[in-house]
């Protein structure tokens, strides 16, 4: 049987539009070490994301420069300072014809942020934007690359306030001091 030109065209087209339109997106949710923060202390957030099954992202530093990078970017506001961003340790992932397996990030992982806070800082609500950007993979199929806007919200309090931790189970896998 012989498939004409223009039905294997028409097939290939919408193949592509069904990918284009069922790309896979990550979910993302912000964490926040503790219920309150001091103005002149250092914050650990995170940021805790999740892919569909069987998808995976490049690392932070893949292997091959060719490939998109996963990429947290924070827009800190007057008296938020970037101290670190702390991406999880990749996984090896070996793909047919490749010699060298990938670096990647697998379905569920965390990247850690420290934040030092000017002495300065007003109390209130303090919202750090930031910005998530992706390629989503499976064993053969490497989507556009996509990106996801989140914000953290920190609650600057008194400095006799006492604070609590929380999600000790999350920041303390994060290695904030490698």
């Amino acid at each position: 049987m012989k498939i004409s030109p223009v039905v294997m065209a028409a097939v290939v087209l919408a193949s592509s539009l069904a990918l284009a339109q069922g790309r896979p997106r990550a979910e993302v949710t912000t964490l926040v070490e503790a219920d309150g923060m001091h103005a002149g202390s250092t914050v650990r957030i995170a940021l805790q994301v999740s892919l569909p099954d069987g998808l995976h992202v490049q690392s932070d530093k893949p292997r091959d420069p060719m490939l998109i990078p996963t990429v947290l970017t924070i827009d800190p506001p007057a008296g938020v300072a970037v101290a670190a961003i702390v991406y999880p340790e990749p996984t090896d992932f070996a793909q047919a014809g490749q010699k060298v397996p990938l670096a990647v990030f697998e379905r569920r992982f965390v990247i850690g942020v420290m934040l030092t806070l000017d002495r300065s800082l007003e109390l209130g609500d303090v919202v750090v934007p930031a910005r998530f950007r992706y390629q989503a993979c499976n064993v053969s199929t490497c989507f556009a690359p996509a990106r996801e806007d989140t914000r953290w919200v920190l609650k600057v309090v008194p400095a006799s306030t006492p604070v609590n931790t929380r999600l000790a189970e999350v920041f303390d896998r994060i290695r904030f001091h490698r």
